[in-house]
Protein backbone atom coordinates (compact mmCIF):
# COMPACT_ATOMS: atom_id res chain seq x y z
CA UNK A 1 0.00 0.00 0.00
CA UNK A 2 1.19 3.61 -0.82
CA UNK A 3 2.90 5.29 1.74
CA UNK A 4 0.64 8.69 2.25
CA UNK A 5 2.82 11.96 2.59
CA UNK A 6 1.18 13.68 5.71
CA UNK A 7 3.62 16.45 6.12
CA UNK A 8 2.34 19.94 5.98
CA UNK A 9 4.08 23.25 5.97
CA UNK A 10 3.60 26.37 8.06
CA UNK A 11 4.59 29.38 6.46
CA UNK A 12 5.19 32.60 9.04
CA UNK A 13 6.11 29.87 11.89
CA UNK A 14 7.83 32.15 13.72
CA UNK A 15 4.83 34.14 14.73
CA UNK A 16 2.62 33.98 17.82
CA UNK A 17 -0.03 31.77 15.10
CA UNK A 18 2.47 30.28 13.23
CA UNK A 19 3.48 28.59 16.33
CA UNK A 20 0.31 27.56 17.58
CA UNK A 21 -0.35 26.03 14.62
CA UNK A 22 2.41 23.68 14.00
CA UNK A 23 2.27 22.48 17.77
CA UNK A 24 -1.61 21.65 17.12
CA UNK A 25 -0.75 19.73 14.01
CA UNK A 26 1.73 17.50 15.92
CA UNK A 27 -0.50 17.00 18.67
CA UNK A 28 -2.91 15.70 16.33
CA UNK A 29 -0.43 13.17 14.67
CA UNK A 30 0.95 15.08 11.62
CA UNK A 31 4.29 15.76 10.47
CA UNK A 32 5.20 19.28 10.39
CA UNK A 33 7.69 21.49 8.41
CA UNK A 34 8.58 24.74 9.39
CA UNK A 35 9.49 27.45 7.18
CA UNK A 36 11.05 30.55 9.19
CA UNK A 37 13.15 33.18 8.21
CA UNK A 38 15.59 32.51 11.11
CA UNK A 39 15.74 29.62 12.35
CA UNK A 40 16.84 30.74 15.93
CA UNK A 41 13.61 31.79 16.66
CA UNK A 42 11.75 28.16 15.99
CA UNK A 43 14.19 26.28 18.12
CA UNK A 44 11.81 25.28 20.23
CA UNK A 45 9.50 24.01 17.46
CA UNK A 46 12.60 21.94 16.04
CA UNK A 47 12.75 20.56 19.90
CA UNK A 48 9.33 18.96 19.71
CA UNK A 49 9.56 17.69 16.71
CA UNK A 50 9.19 20.07 13.48
CA UNK A 51 11.61 20.00 10.49
CA UNK A 52 12.55 23.33 9.66
CA UNK A 53 13.66 25.26 6.59
CA UNK A 54 14.90 28.59 6.05
CA UNK A 55 12.37 30.56 3.95
CA UNK A 56 11.31 34.14 3.12
CA UNK A 57 7.49 33.94 1.30
CA UNK A 58 9.19 37.28 -1.04
CA UNK A 59 12.25 34.31 -1.91
CA UNK A 60 10.55 32.16 -4.77
CA UNK A 61 13.24 29.62 -4.61
CA UNK A 62 12.90 29.08 -0.97
CA UNK A 63 9.40 28.93 -1.24
CA UNK A 64 9.42 26.48 -3.60
CA UNK A 65 12.21 24.37 -1.71
CA UNK A 66 9.81 24.33 1.34
CA UNK A 67 6.83 23.11 -0.61
CA UNK A 68 8.95 20.24 -2.02
CA UNK A 69 6.87 16.85 -1.18
CA UNK A 70 4.29 18.61 1.42
CA UNK A 71 0.48 17.64 1.14
CA UNK A 72 -0.66 21.36 2.45
CA UNK A 73 0.25 24.63 3.93
CA UNK A 74 -1.32 27.30 6.27
CA UNK A 75 -0.07 30.77 5.48
CA UNK A 76 0.06 32.39 9.21
CA UNK A 77 2.24 35.62 7.79
CA UNK A 78 1.13 38.97 9.48
CA UNK A 79 1.42 41.89 7.40
CA UNK A 80 2.00 44.40 10.10
CA UNK A 81 5.04 43.59 11.71
CA UNK A 82 8.89 44.06 10.06
CA UNK A 83 9.69 41.86 6.95
CA UNK A 84 12.51 40.66 5.54
CA UNK A 85 15.51 42.66 3.29
CA UNK A 86 13.61 41.32 0.08
CA UNK A 87 10.32 43.52 0.73
CA UNK A 88 12.37 46.76 0.32
CA UNK A 89 10.42 49.63 -1.07
CA UNK A 90 6.93 47.58 -1.12
CA UNK A 91 4.26 48.44 0.60
CA UNK A 92 2.57 46.19 3.92
CA UNK A 93 0.30 44.25 1.28
CA UNK A 94 2.39 44.47 -1.57
CA UNK A 95 4.79 42.09 0.49
CA UNK A 96 1.71 39.37 1.04
CA UNK A 97 0.67 39.62 -2.15
CA UNK A 98 3.79 39.20 -3.75
CA UNK A 99 4.31 36.43 -1.04
CA UNK A 100 0.89 34.79 -1.82
CA UNK A 101 1.40 34.40 -5.92
CA UNK A 102 5.25 32.65 -5.29
CA UNK A 103 2.79 30.13 -2.71
CA UNK A 104 0.24 29.31 -5.49
CA UNK A 105 2.85 29.02 -8.18
CA UNK A 106 5.28 26.95 -6.21
CA UNK A 107 1.95 24.66 -5.49
CA UNK A 108 1.20 24.54 -8.85
CA UNK A 109 4.80 23.04 -9.35
CA UNK A 110 5.11 20.78 -6.80
CA UNK A 111 1.33 19.64 -7.10
CA UNK A 112 0.28 20.89 -3.13
CA UNK A 113 -3.45 21.27 -3.56
CA UNK A 114 -4.55 22.39 -0.08
CA UNK A 115 -4.23 26.24 1.61
CA UNK A 116 -5.18 27.13 4.67
CA UNK A 117 -5.18 30.90 4.72
CA UNK A 118 -5.39 33.22 8.00
CA UNK A 119 -6.82 36.67 7.30
CA UNK A 120 -8.96 38.41 10.12
CA UNK A 121 -12.94 39.43 10.94
CA UNK A 122 -13.90 42.46 9.08
CA UNK A 123 -12.15 41.76 5.70
CA UNK A 124 -14.25 42.86 2.92
CA UNK A 125 -14.17 44.91 -0.50
CA UNK A 126 -15.92 47.80 1.23
CA UNK A 127 -14.30 47.91 4.36
CA UNK A 128 -13.30 51.63 5.79
CA UNK A 129 -9.49 50.50 5.78
CA UNK A 130 -6.88 49.72 3.32
CA UNK A 131 -5.90 47.34 4.85
CA UNK A 132 -9.39 45.13 5.71
CA UNK A 133 -9.92 46.06 1.90
CA UNK A 134 -6.68 44.71 0.26
CA UNK A 135 -6.60 41.55 2.84
CA UNK A 136 -9.83 40.56 0.49
CA UNK A 137 -8.23 41.15 -2.65
CA UNK A 138 -5.68 38.47 -1.17
CA UNK A 139 -8.17 36.69 -0.70
CA UNK A 140 -10.00 36.50 -3.48
CA UNK A 141 -7.18 35.59 -4.93
CA UNK A 142 -6.03 32.70 -3.24
CA UNK A 143 -9.60 31.45 -3.58
CA UNK A 144 -9.65 32.01 -7.81
CA UNK A 145 -6.35 29.80 -7.53
CA UNK A 146 -8.10 26.61 -8.52
CA UNK A 147 -6.58 25.11 -5.21
CA UNK A 148 -8.49 24.11 -2.25
CA UNK A 149 -8.18 27.06 -0.25
CA UNK A 150 -9.78 27.99 3.28
CA UNK A 151 -9.92 31.42 4.67
CA UNK A 152 -10.12 31.59 8.29
CA UNK A 153 -10.94 35.17 10.19
CA UNK A 154 -10.20 35.31 13.78
CA UNK A 155 -10.89 38.09 15.41
CA UNK A 156 -9.28 39.28 18.88
CA UNK A 157 -6.61 36.28 19.19
CA UNK A 158 -6.16 35.67 23.24
CA UNK A 159 -3.23 33.97 23.99
CA UNK A 160 0.34 35.75 25.45
CA UNK A 161 2.19 36.58 22.62
CA UNK A 162 -0.58 37.98 20.89
CA UNK A 163 0.38 41.58 20.38
CA UNK A 164 -3.10 42.54 20.52
CA UNK A 165 -3.71 40.31 23.64
CA UNK A 166 -0.53 41.39 25.32
CA UNK A 167 -1.09 45.11 25.11
CA UNK A 168 -4.86 44.66 26.99
CA UNK A 169 -2.90 42.78 30.07
CA UNK A 170 -0.09 44.88 29.71
CA UNK A 171 -2.98 48.11 30.55
CA UNK A 172 -5.04 46.14 32.65
CA UNK A 173 -2.09 45.40 35.21
CA UNK A 174 -1.02 49.56 35.24
CA UNK A 175 -3.57 51.93 37.05
CA UNK A 176 -3.47 53.41 33.71
CA UNK A 177 -4.03 51.56 30.34
CA UNK A 178 -3.27 53.80 27.19
CA UNK A 179 -4.90 52.67 24.22
CA UNK A 180 -5.35 52.99 20.49
CA UNK A 181 -8.21 54.54 19.30
CA UNK A 182 -11.53 55.44 21.04
CA UNK A 183 -11.83 51.70 23.34
CA UNK A 184 -15.33 51.46 21.78
CA UNK A 185 -14.40 49.63 18.90
CA UNK A 186 -16.16 46.18 19.65
CA UNK A 187 -14.65 42.65 18.53
CA UNK A 188 -15.30 39.63 18.82
CA UNK A 189 -13.02 37.04 20.41
CA UNK A 190 -10.98 34.12 20.49
CA UNK A 191 -9.07 31.96 22.42
CA UNK A 192 -6.05 30.95 20.27
CA UNK A 193 -6.42 27.30 21.38
CA UNK A 194 -9.78 27.61 19.88
CA UNK A 195 -8.52 29.01 17.15
CA UNK A 196 -5.62 26.54 16.51
CA UNK A 197 -8.63 23.75 16.93
CA UNK A 198 -10.52 25.47 14.26
CA UNK A 199 -7.36 25.68 11.89
CA UNK A 200 -6.09 22.34 12.45
CA UNK A 201 -10.22 21.15 12.06
CA UNK A 202 -10.75 22.27 8.01
CA UNK A 203 -7.77 20.95 6.76
CA UNK A 204 -8.99 17.54 5.97
CA UNK A 205 -12.67 18.43 5.79
CA UNK A 206 -13.86 18.54 1.69
CA UNK A 207 -16.77 20.88 3.01
CA UNK A 208 -14.11 23.99 4.02
CA UNK A 209 -12.78 24.07 0.77
CA UNK A 210 -13.25 27.47 -1.14
CA UNK A 211 -15.08 29.05 1.68
CA UNK A 212 -13.85 31.90 4.18
CA UNK A 213 -15.30 31.28 7.91
CA UNK A 214 -15.32 33.96 10.98
CA UNK A 215 -14.11 32.37 14.21
CA UNK A 216 -14.84 33.16 17.30
CA UNK A 217 -16.35 32.64 20.85
CA UNK A 218 -19.97 34.23 22.15
CA UNK A 219 -18.67 37.62 23.51
CA UNK A 220 -18.32 40.36 21.26
CA UNK A 221 -16.49 43.43 23.65
CA UNK A 222 -15.23 46.73 23.35
CA UNK A 223 -11.23 47.13 23.96
CA UNK A 224 -11.92 48.84 27.10
CA UNK A 225 -14.27 45.97 28.48
CA UNK A 226 -11.51 43.34 27.96
CA UNK A 227 -9.23 45.45 29.46
CA UNK A 228 -11.16 45.65 32.78
CA UNK A 229 -12.40 41.70 32.59
CA UNK A 230 -8.32 40.84 32.19
CA UNK A 231 -7.93 43.60 35.07
CA UNK A 232 -10.55 41.48 36.86
CA UNK A 233 -8.51 38.12 36.25
CA UNK A 234 -5.23 39.85 37.24
CA UNK A 235 -7.01 40.82 40.45
CA UNK A 236 -6.92 44.34 40.06
CA UNK A 237 -9.09 47.35 40.20
CA UNK A 238 -10.25 48.85 36.74
CA UNK A 239 -7.72 51.06 35.25
CA UNK A 240 -8.16 54.58 34.29
CA UNK A 241 -8.26 54.44 30.16
CA UNK A 242 -6.57 57.03 28.36
CA UNK A 243 -7.08 57.03 24.40
CA UNK A 244 -4.93 58.65 22.06
CA UNK A 245 -6.85 59.46 19.10
CA UNK A 246 -7.13 58.15 15.61
CA UNK A 247 -6.34 61.23 13.90
CA UNK A 248 -3.23 61.60 16.19
CA UNK A 249 -2.22 58.18 15.56
CA UNK A 250 -2.20 58.69 11.48
CA UNK A 251 -0.51 61.81 11.38
CA UNK A 252 2.20 59.73 13.25
CA UNK A 253 2.12 56.32 10.99
CA UNK A 254 4.81 57.12 8.79
CA UNK A 255 7.45 57.56 11.60
CA UNK A 256 6.25 54.94 13.80
CA UNK A 257 6.73 52.47 10.73
CA UNK A 258 10.22 53.76 9.97
CA UNK A 259 10.98 53.63 13.73
CA UNK A 260 9.63 50.07 13.74
CA UNK A 261 11.18 48.93 10.36
CA UNK A 262 7.10 47.96 9.99
CA UNK A 263 6.02 47.67 5.79
CA UNK A 264 5.10 51.34 4.47
CA UNK A 265 1.03 51.58 5.46
CA UNK A 266 1.25 48.78 7.46
CA UNK A 267 0.95 50.88 10.80
CA UNK A 268 -1.74 53.57 9.07
CA UNK A 269 -3.88 50.00 8.28
CA UNK A 270 -4.21 49.28 11.67
CA UNK A 271 -5.14 52.74 12.29
CA UNK A 272 -7.91 52.79 9.85
CA UNK A 273 -8.99 49.54 11.12
CA UNK A 274 -9.86 50.61 14.59
CA UNK A 275 -13.20 52.59 13.00
CA UNK A 276 -14.27 49.04 11.87
CA UNK A 277 -16.84 46.72 14.33
CA UNK A 278 -15.12 43.54 14.09
CA UNK A 279 -17.69 41.02 15.44
CA UNK A 280 -18.38 38.58 12.30
CA UNK A 281 -20.61 35.60 11.78
CA UNK A 282 -19.31 32.47 13.61
CA UNK A 283 -22.16 30.06 13.27
CA UNK A 284 -20.92 28.28 9.45
CA UNK A 285 -17.87 27.09 11.24
CA UNK A 286 -19.28 25.56 13.95
CA UNK A 287 -21.85 23.63 12.08
CA UNK A 288 -18.61 21.79 11.20
CA UNK A 289 -16.45 21.99 14.26
CA UNK A 290 -19.15 22.26 17.08
CA UNK A 291 -16.39 22.55 19.89
CA UNK A 292 -17.62 25.12 22.36
CA UNK A 293 -15.43 28.11 22.18
CA UNK A 294 -14.14 29.30 25.55
CA UNK A 295 -15.61 32.78 26.52
CA UNK A 296 -13.43 35.79 26.62
CA UNK A 297 -13.03 35.41 30.24
CA UNK A 298 -12.13 32.09 30.20
CA UNK A 299 -10.10 32.24 27.82
CA UNK A 300 -7.63 35.27 29.69
CA UNK A 301 -8.11 32.86 32.84
CA UNK A 302 -6.33 30.24 30.91
CA UNK A 303 -3.80 32.48 29.51
CA UNK A 304 -2.92 33.86 32.28
CA UNK A 305 -2.52 30.85 34.52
Amino acid sequence: MPQVNNTVLVIGASGFLGRRVARALLADGRRVRCMARDRTRVQDLVDTGCEVVRGDMLDAASVGHALESVRAAYICVHTLSPQGANSSGQDFMGVEKTGLQNIVRACETHGVRRLVYITSIGVAPDAPSAWLRRRWQTEQFLLGSGLDVSVVRPGMIVGRGGTGFDAIVGGAGRPVAIGLGSGKQRMRTVAVDDLAYYLVGVLDDPRSFGHHYDVGSDDVLTTDQMTDIAAECLGRRHPVKIHVPRTLLGLLAPLIERAGKMPRGSFKGLVDSLAVDMSGEPTPIRAILGRPPLSYRQAVKRALG
